[in-house]
């Protein structure tokens, strides 16, 4: 029995004898079985419908792998390119809690301009720049004890200026 020009059990046969082969092959290229069978199962499906093109003395074993490996290469390629191109998804924002981190930081802005030069000054060394207290107390000239009443008191200040509420972000740090 033979279909344009092929033998159907000729066929089956170079299909049952090349298939680990060439899944074999594939996967050194991708890495991944499921892939190298995908893809050798499309190796095979062009050598069928070029089945027609291949001339009696073409050497099947040849042309398939070759396809094989071109096709192996072309999905490393495209992952390859895809993983160079793939933007970091930006998670999307409530827009209430923009608004409401907004309005907090505003809040906190203000309560902060209240607050006089000195106070605004340790809680800025303390929380914007992480220095400890005997780091401040060092840039101010001033000893340990002296700089944690100045950051105690400045927090209090400011929690009154905020209306009693706990000073975002400065909480945890008494």
């Amino acid at each position: 029995m033979r279909e344009d020009g092929v033998d159907s059990r000729a066929f089956e046969a170079l299909y049952v004898g090349l298939f680990p082969l060439v899944v074999r092959t594939v996967y050194l290229v991708v890495l991944d079985r499921d892939i190298a069978q995908e893809i050798t199962h499309e190796a095979f499906l062009r050598l069928w419908q070029h089945r027609d093109r291949l001339g009696d003395h073409a050497n099947e074993k040849a042309w398939l792998m070759r396809v094989a490996i071109n096709l192996a290469l072309d999905y490393r390629r495209s992952l390859l390119t895809a993983i160079r191109h793939r933007q970091p998804e930006v998670p999307m924002q409530d827009p209430a809690a923009t608004a409401i981190d907004h309005l907090e930081r505003e809040e906190m802005r203000s309560a902060l301009r209240r607050l006089p030069r000195r106070e605004r000054a340790v809680l800025a060394l303390r929380f914007e720049q992480g220095l400890s207290f005997p780091e401040i107390g060092q840039l101010l000239g001033r000893p340990e004890p002296t700089v944690k009443t100045w950051v105690h008191r400045a927090l209090d200040r400011l929690q009154r200026e905020l209306g009693d509420r706990p000073a975002p972000a400065m909480e945890n740090s008494r």
